[in-house]
């Protein structure tokens, strides 16, 4: 099953257009094509949302060379179709933002890891452009054994992508610590295009909500919850503002089990993850990507069993790194990173909120655009396993004073 709108590519997505691509990013006039390129829908119904892809393999041979080569690429353009898909990328900032990261951040992040003997890896940039139409194009790399995986069930199968957040992060300390112009290349918020699927978030509200009015258990939280949800586009809006409280990082934003691809062995085991989509990226507290690692990457029980070790790793990687990498500015502490953690935890509660009820369903027969629009019926409300998760969770964030009873 695939998205609708890449089940028919463009007429300009064309032979024409892919020799020109081929040209200019291989710096050659003379490449010609030796056969058509056949378009296929890129990604699985539910894998993206914020892009419309195709992939094809591209069959070309230079007059320098009497050698044919090709590649594999995956092509990422915005909706032509009317909706709320095309409504979230009517600007073109987004693939603004994606296109500097592939083309410039990660190459020089990658450069600076090398030094330290550390790889950081990424799909090849191919091309990219915001006129006459609006395209980002990367090599392929799913027939090199990338596959995408499900909620991660084991601790050892979390430490690559541990790993690889912790070098993003790092890394993008380094990069503002030497350029000036760093933070205010990379100021976007997405929280105005957040509070804009105002369906969704009513809805997980709601939900929650309901249960307040018809399990006795739930019925505390109702006036903590309708106090949180009237500070909601606050909250939001601040998550996108440097903090003044830690040092700032640049984050993935969107760090979740869809945006990474891993490399399996025999026995299962993850031995390599590569994170994608760099779309939102920008300069805050690392606070938020550490909440996306928590409760959009693992199963609920690695979360239950190892939530302080999962943090407790990624610091001892963050701080190794920029000792490693030379870093003259003062590195956080644990404890000031676990009391950033508990100043943000209203994210988690947000996490809870819209997205732990997905943990209940059938991924693919989710349907993005009615759930984004909050006209998605929650099934699993009367689920025994998820009420009891959500009673506790809730009890932790009214204990803890993310939210407010008085």
């Amino acid at each position: 099953m695939y998205n609708q709108d890449e089940l028919e590519a463009p007429g300009w997505l064309n032979d024409e257009f892919f020799r020109d691509v081929m040209r200019e990013s291989n710096n050659d006039p003379t490449i010609e094509l030796i056969k058509s390129c056949v378009l296929r829908p890129g990604t699985n119904k539910g894998d993206h949302y914020a892009s419309v892809m195709f992939r094809t393999t591209v069959t070309y041979r230079s007059q320098h060379s009497s050698e044919e080569k090709s590649v594999n690429i995956i092509m990422k353009t915005k909706p032509e179709a009317d909706g709320l898909k095309k409504e979230l990328l009517d600007d073109d900032r987004l693939f603004a933002i994606e296109i500097e990261m592939y083309s410039k951040v990660l190459p020089e992040m990658t450069r600076m890891l090398k030094e330290i003997g550390e790889e950081y890896k990424y799909p090849r940039y191919i091309y990219g452009a915001l006129k006459p139409r609006t395209i980002l194009i990367l090599e392929d790399i799913s027939n090199q054994g990338w596959v995408m995986g499900d909620f991660i069930s084991t601790l050892d199968d979390m430490r690559p992508i541990v790993k690889d957040i912790a070098m993003f992060h790092a890394a993008s300390v380094m990069l503002e610590s030497t350029d000036s112009t760093f933070v205010a290349r990379h100021n976007y918020s997405i929280a105005e295009k957040f509070m804009g699927f105002k369906g969704m978030i009513t809805k997980g509200f709601g939900d929650l909500m309901h249960l307040t009015q018809t399990c006795s258990e739930f019925a505390h939280f109702a006036k903590p919850l309708g106090r949180f949800q009237k500070n909601l586009h606050k909250f939001f809006t601040s998550l996108y503002i440097p903090s003044k409280t830690i040092q700032n990082v640049l984050i993935h934003g969107d760090f979740h089990g869809k945006n990474m691809l891993h490399q399996v062995d025999v026995e299962g085991r993850h031995t390599d993850t590569i994170l994608l989509d760099y779309q939102i990226c920008c300069w805050t507290s690392p606070a938020v990507d550490l909440y996306y690692l928590l409760d959009m990457i693992p199963t609920q029980e690695v979360k239950d069993k190892h939530r302080t070790e999962l943090i407790y790793m990624y610091y001892q990687q963050y701080s190794d790194l920029l000792k490693r990498l030379g870093y003259l500015g003062k590195i956080p502490s644990l404890l000031d990173l676990q009391i950033e953690l508990l100043r943000y935890a209203s994210l988690e509660l947000v996490h809870y909120a819209i997205f732990s009820s997905f943990r209940y369903m059938d991924q693919t027969a989710i349907d993005i655009e009615a759930l984004l629009k909050g006209e998605l019926d929650n099934p699993v409300l009367n689920n025994p396993e998820f009420k009891k998760l959500m009673h506790t969770e809730l009890t932790r964030f009214l204990h803890q004073g993310t939210l407010s009873s008085v």
